[in-house]
């Protein structure tokens, strides 16, 4: 995993979704998708969890995870998918011309 500068992956997003890791205290770690209160995940430490959310990352081929520190700092890490995510024009199909 690579740390992106300025927080902005060098690829976009497929899915527009990104995974966050955040600290609900020093002992308690949640993964979730950013802005969804479910959490995915939760671990007793930031390694775990950062652990879970590259798994999770990778298996739904998702670039990005955003990393939440305890001081309130963030930053990003980019994520090798195993696959690219499926994007509207993969369902569609290709472009039969008249």
């Amino acid at each position: 995993m690579v740390a992106l500068d300025e927080g902005r992956p060098t690829t976009a997003a497929m899915t527009g979704h990104h995974l966050e890791i955040l600290p609900l205290s020093r002992h308690r770690w949640i993964v979730r998708y950013e802005g969804d209160v479910t959490p995915l995940s939760e671990h007793p430490t930031q390694t775990e969890a950062r652990a879970e959310a590259r798994n999770w990352a990778r298996q739904f081929g998702e670039p990005a995870i955003h990393v939440h520190e305890l001081d309130g700092e963030c930053h990003t890490e980019a994520v090798n998918p195993d696959f690219r995510a499926p994007t509207p024009a993969d369902v569609k199909g290709p472009v039969v011309e008249p």
